[in-house]
């Protein structure tokens, strides 16, 4: 190292830039409203899928399907400035939320994995305009078109759902049963064709992303323009390899990486239960091809922990290890925060002392022994603080959705879960 060099790392140790300030002091400060568009299935934009919406979205493809009019939009351009001048943003809660728990935040990975766009920082205008009209990653929810009912979801992301809310009064007679994110759909395909020549990293989700005929389109156009460079990333039920005339693994064979995060709560009769339309032998078939049969893909597992679940975690995450499943460090918990009859916190004070008692048997007998698991610790130690961060008050709430949706599936919570039992009884 030469001399100017060491000066240089001295001034910056003691006045740091503000690259520093921003990515690596900052509570507030994040990367991701420089290098991505997120959209839900009913078109509301934000920069990630982490962000609370409510009144803070920053557009609406349903009203303007471009996508370049939202990446300069009003509110975009102010959550620049406020996150430069490190002010918090409402829209940003969950990720203060994880750190005050301990656990990486997506903010802090977002900060970590794209340093490198850091210079459109440095140039965004004082008005908080990019100049730069490319997007390194793009996450776009195409529709709600799903396989599934899961437990813990909604007709808004689940297209399974709309016959049961419909039937137990939780929509009205008229709510659509298809929620799409664009409103002009040729109009976005336009624009978000446009981006794609320059696009780093695509995100698919759902509903069920390998059911959608604009995923299929989208890899398609990849190929056909040589574009397979890119990384493409899903969350997905991981139900089907094959949809239509496409099998899956066939197109993620012409690109050079695939990361794949299967949305998985549980394994044999508790994950059915839980994602109803699953078949826990199916679905390990599926992980076992794409071992077999797919060099490009790197797989993982995302668990949204739930009052169905949080018991049967640790040996959920044992038997995906040792069988080879998933990589030990290639499984994330999500804790559940709505609905939040089925949040952690609403379990009985009984039941919460039971979940202690699982995890630290879990620590001591196999994660202390057990290579690579640093971030299931992380993970397992952030979501017994949240479940103890407060007691959730609505038990009726859920003996209630839990009795009617069992009514009309013909199901039993409590033969399912005899575990938990007292849920449906206190």
């Amino acid at each position: 190292m030469n001399l100017r060099q060491k000066l240089e790392d001295i001034i910056t140790a003691l006045v740091p830039d503000s690259r520093t300030k921003h990515l690596q002091q900052s509570e507030v400060f994040c990367m991701a409203p420089w290098i991505q568009l997120h959209a839900q299935t009913n078109g509301e934009i934000s920069p990630c899928c982490m962000a609370a919406y409510k009144d803070d979205i920053l557009g609406n493809l349903q009203q303007n399907a471009n996508l370049l009019d939202a990446w300069n939009g009003e509110r975009m351009k102010q959550l620049r400035l406020d996150m430069m001048q490190g002010k918090k943003s409402k829209m940003c809660g969950n990720c203060y939320a994880h750190e005050g728990l301990g656990k990486l935040s997506d903010r802090q990975q977002y900060n970590r994995d794209y340093k490198e766009y850091y210079p459109r920082v440095k140039a965004t205008l004082a008005n908080g305009t990019v100049t730069e009209l490319s997007i390194p990653v793009l996450d776009i929810r195409f529709s709600n078109k799903c396989n599934y009912k899961c437990r813990i979801c909604n007709s808004g992301s689940s297209s399974q759902l709309y016959e049961e809310e419909l039937k137990l009064g939780y929509l009205s007679a008229t709510a659509s049963k298809e929620s799409r994110a664009a409103g002009n759909e040729e109009v976005f395909w336009e624009s978000y064709k446009r981006l794609l020549p320059q696009v780093k990293r695509l995100h698919f989700a759902g509903g069920e992303s390998l059911l959608m005929d604009e995923h299929y389109r989208t890899l398609e156009y990849l190929i056909e323009t040589g574009n397979t460079g890119v990384t493409l990333s899903y969350n997905t039920n991981f139900s089907t390899l094959r949809y239509k005339q496409h099998r899956v693994i066939e197109l993620w064979n012409k690109f050079e990486k695939v990361d794949v995060w299967a949305s998985l709560d549980g394994m044999d009769k508790q994950g059915d239960y839980q994602r109803k339309g699953q078949q826990w032998n199916e679905i390990e078939e599926n992980m076992r091809a794409l071992q077999r049969e797919c060099a490009t893909a790197v797989f993982g597992v995302d668990v949204t922990v739930s009052i169905f679940n949080i018991l049967h975690i640790p040996s959920f995450y044992q038997y995906m290890v040792e069988n080879r499943l998933v990589e030990p460090e290639r499984m994330n918990l999500y804790y559940l925060q709505g609905p939040e009859y089925f949040s952690v916190t609403n379990l009985t004070a009984a039941l919460k002392q039971k979940a202690v008692e699982v995890y630290q048997v879990f620590n001591k007998d196999y994660l202390e022994h057990t290579t690579g698991t640093e971030k299931m610790k992380e993970h397992a130690a952030a979501l017994i603080k949240y479940m103890l961060s407060h007691q959730t008050q609505k038990q009726a709430e859920f003996k209630k959705r839990i009795s009617e949706t069992d009514e009309l599936r013909k199901e039993n919570f409590a033969a399912v879960f005899p575990e938990l039992a007292e849920m449906m009884t206190n």
